[in-house]
């Protein structure tokens, strides 16, 4: 249905309405999917900063057809941080860079003045699913292409474009009297152990966990254009781990990177080619 009559869909396995335990829970979850894809607002995060689109970008790879993958770009259209816009991006398989950035980001910004009647004065770009070896392409070709597309607007806006990576092996500790435990959510390390040859990073521990030691998430400042000091960034960035609509707690990255990564998933994994474009404006792959 989302490929050729543009029809949101929900799928329910039937062994979930036969549950007897819990099935309030599972009933409202599904319910507030629903709301979700159709356009509804379940929740928002106060963030002043007027003005300003997010940017969430991830890549997948086409579990039907192996040579090729896909990347799904989503991009923020209201203040409330409620409403997205969200396309996808074929490559050939293995590669992470997304080379048609110029025209995602080109559109993205074309929705939003239809949209608000003014383009962003601020674009936050966070980029998900890249390695430490592919920092330099996604710098020279994907950070590139979004400044073509910047550089078309009649003002001159701020960017920052951030690297988040999720899977390392750093853990921190908060010593609580004779003990350690792990940090509150929300804890920043912004020095010492972090790296110089970028323009800055920092780590954001987002969740709380209650077993184990909570997984920290790095971030890597590639572009800095901004009056933004990196205290608003980390800021934001913990906010926006509050934002996504497919779970009512905490998630590790921001959400405009989990729908990202969640669009990718879906196209690569399901559809094996592009949605309706008149489902652009809608969370129909939650």
């Amino acid at each position: 249905f989302c490929v050729t009559s543009a029809v949101l869909s929900q799928v329910v396995l039937s062994a979930t309405l036969k549950k007897k335990n819990g099935i309030a829970s599972i009933l409202t979850k599904i319910i507030m999917q629903m709301d979700a894809k159709a356009g509804g607002e379940l929740w928002s995060v106060h963030i002043p900063s007027e003005q300003t689109m997010y940017v969430g970008i991830d890549t997948y790879h086409d579990s039907f057809v192996r040579d090729r993958s896909v990347g799904g770009f989503v991009a923020s259209m209201n203040q409330r941080l409620t409403r997205y816009y969200s396309r996808v991006s074929w490559k050939e398989a293995g590669q992470e860079i997304l080379f048609d950035l110029q025209v995602l980001m080109t559109d993205a910004l074309r929705e939003y003045h239809r949209l608000n009647g003014e383009y962003p004065q601020r674009i936050l770009v966070f980029r998900d699913g890249v390695g430490s070896g592919q920092m330099a392409a996604v710098q020279e070709i994907e950070l590139a292409c979004i400044k073509k597309a910047i550089a078309t607007l009649p003002h001159k806006a701020q960017l920052v474009f951030t690297v988040v990576t999720k899977r390392i092996g750093t853990r921190f500790f908060e010593k609580r009297g004779a003990n350690y435990a792990n940090p509150a959510p929300g804890t920043v390390v912004d020095s010492q152990i972090t790296q110089s040859e970028h323009v800055f990073d920092f780590y954001l521990v987002p969740q709380a966990v209650t077993q184990g030691t909570v997984s920290p998430t790095h971030y890597i400042v590639l572009e800095w254009d901004t009056n933004l000091k990196p205290d608003h960034l980390q800021r934001i960035a913990y906010k926006l781990c509050h934002l996504y609509f497919n779970w009512t707690g905490i998630i590790s990255v921001p959400a405009v990177c989990q729908y990202a990564h969640k669009l990718a998933f879906i196209v690569g994994q399901s559809l094996h080619r592009d949605p309706s474009p008149e489902l652009a404006h809608y969370l129909w792959y939650l």
